[in-house]
């Protein structure tokens, strides 16, 4: 329990502004707060202490001193006082601190001031270009007929009959299962026997995969060497080589639909192929519609960054990474990887890892820094109502006050970058007022 704010007086705060983001803060508080901490110190300390003649709680002041001592008195009086007198001391300087401070020179006496001395970094000074002036156009959106083609395709292999094949060899059209086993250095990656279907035609195999697999007959075990993808989801195998061994339980062929009126009643759009072609092109103009914003949103954000100034602090710096690194743990648990798992495959170290993290750790706080300092300026402001929407949407009905409560303030930063991104991005395609966003 903290002592009461009430009735207290303005603390003596003096700053001063030191290199790199940091201040050092010079606090005094008045002896009237010593004396209530004090006062509320031997309260606790009276309900914790069992005192011979006294039931907890109901000893004197005096008698609760001369047990406890001077000392634990003093001390349990400072971890009361001095985080409230922090918080006032920050809010009266109109500081942003972004790290937790470094307290010295801490003084408690009866009848004195409280004195201490903190060294905290602070939310560094951003000084914004002239953001107005950046002007990123729009990409023009167009859908050509072989785009419309192409997908018309997909729809086609998507809704194709399939047919055991027998005993012959597969051929690049057909559908294969089979049970795969991944080894990495001689280790069995995942697991082992694992029955998964593979179409041969399509993008989303192993680059080198199917190839390796046509001509496989049914019972045999085919051996796939391949070199992973940078891109790929396991990043302790990326630009790895694997041996994937394929037990061959079925090839099946495709049978297409034909591209005519009959292919828009299978896929359920539109009365004929006419129609269906219309349905594809405008699903095709939306998706490059949202690809052109996301690439124009971009470049803005980039020109943003350009034109304006901030110096991040460390402290700030290693926070993110920490965040990045706490992020690919989950991502990893959820593949039953452990992080000491995958820095020991890798041949990887943690400060390795750290560092190859470190400047997208930058440039991300330099971003939202920049963006905070511009919905400050131009006055953006995310409703309460608008939060608590979004939090219905991320949070189960189960979910504890708690943990909506700890949430709330995170998520309203989260939708303010978001809403700066915005405004940023429709000023610079000449629009007055940035859409607003989807609910």
């Amino acid at each position: 329990m903290s002592p009461s704010k009430t009735e207290t007086a303005p603390l003596e705060v003096s700053v001063e502004r030191l290199a790199g983001s940091q201040a050092r803060l010079t606090v005094e508080a008045s002896a009237a707060d010593v004396d209530r901490a004090l006062v509320l110190a031997l309260g606790h300390l009276g309900q914790q202490y069992k005192l011979p003649g006294f039931r907890p709680g109901k000893a004197p002041a005096a008698v609760v001193e001369r047990a406890v001592g001077w000392e634990a008195l003093r001390q349990h009086a400072i971890e009361d006082l001095l985080p409230e007198v922090w918080a006032r001391a920050v809010a009266q300087a109109e500081l942003e601190p972004v790290s937790r401070p470094d307290v010295s020179e801490v003084v408690l006496e009866r009848g004195e001031p409280f004195r201490f001395t903190a060294s905290v970094v602070i939310r560094p000074e951003v000084v914004l270009g002239d953001y107005r002036k950046i002007k990123v156009a729009l990409s023009s959106v167009e859908v050509a007929d072989a785009d419309v083609d192409s997908t018309l395709e997909e729809l086609r292999q998507r809704y194709a009959q399939l047919e055991d094949a027998g005993d012959r060899e597969a051929i690049r059209s057909d559908v294969i299962s089979a049970e795969l086993t991944m080894r990495h250095n001689d280790q069995v990656v995942g697991t082992p026997a694992q029955l998964q279907t593979l179409d041969l035609e399509r993008d989303d195999l192993l680059p080198g995969m199917a190839d390796q697999l046509v001509g496989a007959k049914v019972g045999q075990a085919v051996e796939v060497t391949l070199t992973m993808p940078e891109e790929y989801a396991r990043e302790e195998l990326r630009g790895e080589l694997v041996v994937i061994t394929a037990e061959i339980k079925q090839i099946q062929a495709k049978e297409l639909p034909a591209l005519d009126d009959n292919l828009a009643a299978i896929a359920g759009q539109g009365e004929n192929l006419a129609e269906l072609r219309d349905f594809v092109r405008a699903q095709l103009a939306e998706e490059a519609r949202l690809q052109a914003e996301q690439a124009q949103e971009a470049k803005a954000l980039e020109e943003l960054v350009a034109i304006s100034r901030v110096e991040v602090p460390e402290v700030m710096i290693q926070a993110e990474i920490d965040r990045q690194i706490k992020d690919l743990e989950l991502r990893l648990s959820a593949s039953g990887i452990s992080l000491e798992q995958l820095l020991a495959s890798d041949d990887k170290q943690m400060e390795q890892m750290r560092g190859e993290r470190r400047q997208p750790a930058v440039e991300r706080v330099q971003l939202e820094l920049i963006l905070e300092d511009l919905s400050r300026r131009e006055k953006l402001e995310v409703s309460d109502r608008e939060v608590d929407e979004n939090l219905q949407r991320i949070f189960s009905k189960g979910a504890s006050k708690e943990s909506r409560r700890r949430a709330r303030e995170p998520l309203r930063r989260e939708l303010l970058l978001g809403q700066a991104r915005r405004w940023v991005a429709a000023r610079a395609r000449g629009e007055s007022e940035p859409e607003p966003a989807a609910t």
